[in-house]
């Protein structure tokens, strides 16, 4: 009973991101970029300072991208600007082990050394990542994607199988999405299930995410989605 409810919330609300996904939602091989199963999401964010010119947070952005090719098991990293005045990563691993070493890693300490406020670690359990059909496009060779990060609370009860079976019921309908790029299916620490979206653009993402899409989620569950956004200008994928 559970599983159908998850199915009927699942598929029409598609309230859960990464490249190529097939009708059965079966894994590539060799894998394509972003794409795969049991991966771990983190996001990293800090407050922007007081002065902080949108081209200079992106050129610093750009000037660190090389530095990344010293981090193991790193599957993406979508440097963000959030409309919340944060700014970060939102990065896809290869396992949790993997997100684990980098937060300890010297690499991260000597990226971050000397960055104002406290820093923010937000983490998700990616059980599927697959592609929408925006995957791969030519116009997303110059970035600028955005991202929303939903999060859910399920039914009182609801077991784990029943979520994981929501999500693989629930991809055929986003790798059809208009404008999505990737969506990892996710598990927060919390228990709230959703996914990571990355969209080609702003207005495709809006409208995805529209007025009745909320509706639902809130006469389905009594509570509105928690929905984070960001612009993403620059991007790595391995």
């Amino acid at each position: 009973m559970l599983t159908k409810t998850l199915e009927k919330v699942l598929l029409p609300l598609a309230a859960f991101t990464i490249l190529g996904a097939t009708a059965a939602c079966t894994e590539p091989a060799p894998p394509q970029l972003g794409t795969g199963r049991n991966l771990y999401a983190l996001v990293l964010e800090r407050d922007l300072p007081g002065f902080a010119p949108r081209p200079i947070v992106i050129g610093r952005f750009k000037a660190l991208i090389p530095r990344y090719a010293e981090a193991p098991g790193l599957r993406a990293k979508y440097f963000v600007i959030s409309d919340r005045r944060t700014y970060g990563g939102v990065y896809l691993w290869t396992d949790k082990a993997a997100a684990d070493a980098y937060l300890a890693s010297p690499l991260l300490a000597e990226i971050s050394a000397g960055a104002a406020g406290e820093r923010s670690v937000t983490r998700f359990e990616i059980p599927l990542a697959i592609n929408g059909p925006a995957a791969g496009t030519a116009d997303l060779r110059k970035g600028g994607e955005v991202i929303r990060i939903v999060r859910i609370t399920p039914p009182a009860g609801t077991p784990r199988s029943a979520i994981l079976a929501g999500f693989e019921q629930a991809a055929p309908t986003y790798a059809a999405t208009p404008g999505l790029v990737h969506k990892w299916f996710s598990i927060a620490e919390d228990g709230r299930f959703g996914g990571v979206y990355v969209f080609a653009d702003k207005a495709k993402a809006d409208a995805w995410f529209s007025p009745a899409w909320r509706a639902r989620v809130r006469a389905t569950y009594g509570a509105d989605a928690d929905v984070l956004s960001f612009d993403a200008p620059v991007k790595i994928e391995y």
